[in-house]
């Protein structure tokens, strides 16, 4: 396919992708009053997480979009003399933002499930900024285009630990009460991962790799979309705490995305 061809697929994919993220973080915001009280703690918590993963992904895709707009040798900033490029910029908020997303979705399971802030929660919440200080280290060269080989791998695994242990947190509680809204939670987040580990790890030898940040994409778009209909909508299954289980307290984006 022509360059421009993919380009203006891309910008199509990437539009659709923003208006219905948008869509939904705007409907969920409308909706709030409607919460069932048992729910409202934890959707909140999402709501604020997908809201910041809409932001992210917004100056990620507006930055490249300009980026390419501009052509090749003209996507870039210059401020005080230094020049800093427009999709490294955009990739800087997006990593940033996704991990957010993670903090804020690990604190919807704990409300959720009134789970407190134990040493497994503690532990990721470490990870997780420790995943934000590697962010902001200079081996990033958020001022270029491309991502540093070596580094490009290391910064994701904080995140990497941080998503999977999420994802054996909801699937530990939702399994047991019966909870299906986080169990598709669980599943999407698997399902995104899935798509993203390939990316990380073999796209600059594969390129064609890149093309599972669709699929990846999809399943954040998948999870929106059922936070908005079951606990937005009064469709959510009854609230875990309810279920008959004593232990309450006891222990758990874009095509060309670079987290």
């Amino acid at each position: 396919m022509p360059s421009a061809a993919r380009r203006r697929l891309e910008m199509l994919f990437n539009l659709g992708y923003l208006a219905t993220i948008w869509g939904l973080v705007i409907a969920m915001r409308r909706r709030r009053a409607q919460v069932a009280p048992a729910d409202a703690p934890a959707a909140e918590r999402l709501q604020e997480a997908f809201t910041l993963l809409a932001v992210g992904d917004t100056a990620h895709l507006a930055l490249r979009a300009v980026s390419l707009g501009r052509g090749p040798g003209r996507g870039y900033l210059t401020w005080r003399g230094r020049r800093a490029g427009l999709i490294g910029l955009g990739e800087m908020a997006t990593s940033i933002t996704i991990t957010l997303f993670y903090v804020l979705s690990l604190d919807a399971w704990r409300l959720r499930f009134q789970r407190p802030w134990d040493r497994v929660s503690k532990t990721l919440l470490g990870l997780s900024g420790v995943r934000l200080l590697m962010l902001a280290m200079p081996f990033n060269n958020w001022d270029r285009d491309e991502t540093p080989a070596g580094w490009g791998v290391d910064r994701n695994i904080p995140l990497l630990m941080v998503g999977a242990s999420e994802i054996a947190l909801m699937r530990r509680d939702s399994d047991r009460t019966g909870d299906r809204t986080f169990r598709a939670i669980a599943n999407a987040m698997a399902a995104s991962f899935a798509c993203y580990l390939p990316v990380v790890l073999f796209a600059r030898r594969i390129p064609q790799l890149g093309l599972l940040m669709i699929p990846k994409t999809v399943a954040y778009l998948y999870m929106a979309f059922r936070v908005y209909v079951d606990l937005f909508r009064g469709t959510a299954s009854p609230n875990p705490v309810g279920n008959g289980h004593s232990d309450a307290h006891t222990q758990p984006v874009a095509v060309a995305a670079r987290p």
